[in-house]
């Protein structure tokens, strides 16, 4: 069995020196940095593509002699190849994880190197860090926090486990890249209404994760009165009629074009609760879930006629 190299005691002490890389056989590895004041890092490249999670701390990581400013909660991409280095601000030294990636982690995965190598290429032309408040990057963190937990653990199956996560997170880093114009500001820099329309469209996306009014206000960078106030305001309904719609709508989708359980339906849609997926169905469609497959049906088996 493949052992997982597990972070030593020196790797998670204050350091003035970049911490050393282990990256096992499959090409997959965390490591952790405490900066200790007077922390130097000479300009280095690497022949694997690295991400950085800042946990504390501020500082500029010089890309290609580009200054890109770091900070909390964000994450930074650095291409393979790509020469560069971090100098922390004074007062702020950094503490972040290493996500360190061989971009042929997963040979016997055509569309994962392909997906590798379209990362480096994405994160060259977009030097900038990604804010885990952008409506795209909210998920950032748990994905890193996943293949983490399954580093340290290293229960049976942690390796398919991490380059699973790793594959997700990977995808998402890309949809991210290419959805965003490279003289694209922050969230937090945006107009009100722009915040508003990243969580709606972050909703539109992952109506089927459970998500909560004080997240999202979060993530647009607002108070939580603040954004139910905008967001009604921006939409004409509340956020929770939001998310209830867009779940409802999927779920009459799966109602009327498969032959699912319901209660596998109401799991999809983001439902928890079979009472209150139910009631929340009826209040959209006027009918049960139950009812709406029945006439669905016929509806469908009508139009069918009607084409024959």
């Amino acid at each position: 069995m493949m052992v997982m190299p597990v972070a030593s005691e020196e790797t998670v002490r204050l350091t003035k020196k970049p911490v050393k890389i282990v990256i096992p056989p499959y090409g997959i590895s965390i490591a952790e940095s405490h900066h200790e004041r007077g922390f130097v890092m000479p300009p280095t490249r690497n022949s694997y593509t690295k991400i950085y999670y800042i946990l504390d701390g501020t500082a500029d990581c010089f890309i290609e002699r580009r200054a890109v400013p770091l900070e909390r909660q964000q994450v930074l991409v650095i291409p393979r190849g790509a020469t560069h280095f971090l100098r922390d601000k004074e007062g702020a030294p950094l503490s972040l994880y290493i996500l360190a990636v061989r971009n042929n982690s997963l040979e016997h995965l055509a569309s994962f190197n392909e997906q590798i190598e379209l990362l480096s290429v994405l994160a060259s032309k977009h030097l900038k860090p990604l804010t885990s408040h952008d409506y795209a990057a909210y998920d950032l963190p748990r994905k890193i926090r996943k293949i983490l937990y399954e580093q340290r653990m290293q229960a049976a199956g942690f390796v398919p486990a991490i380059q699973a996560n790793l594959l997700s997170l990977v995808v998402a880093l890309n949809r991210i890249y290419l959805n965003i114009p490279v003289e694209q500001q922050f969230p937090g820099d945006k107009p009100t209404v722009n915040r508003i329309q990243h969580v709606a469209h972050y909703i539109e996306k992952n109506f089927f994760e459970p998500v909560s009014v004080e997240n999202m206000a979060r993530m647009a960078c607002l108070s939580v009165r603040q954004f139910t106030n905008q967001f009604k305001a921006v939409y004409g309904v509340t956020f929770m009629q939001y998310l209830h719609f867009h779940r409802t709508r999927y779920a009459q989708r799966l109602l009327a074009e498969t032959d699912q359980e319901i209660i596998s339906i109401c799991f999809s849609s983001g439902f928890n609760d079979l009472a209150h997926f139910y009631r929340i169905f009826k209040r959209y469609t006027s009918l049960s879930p139950r009812q709406f497959r029945l006439n669905a049906g016929y509806h469908s088996a009508k139009m069918a006629k009607h084409e024959h």
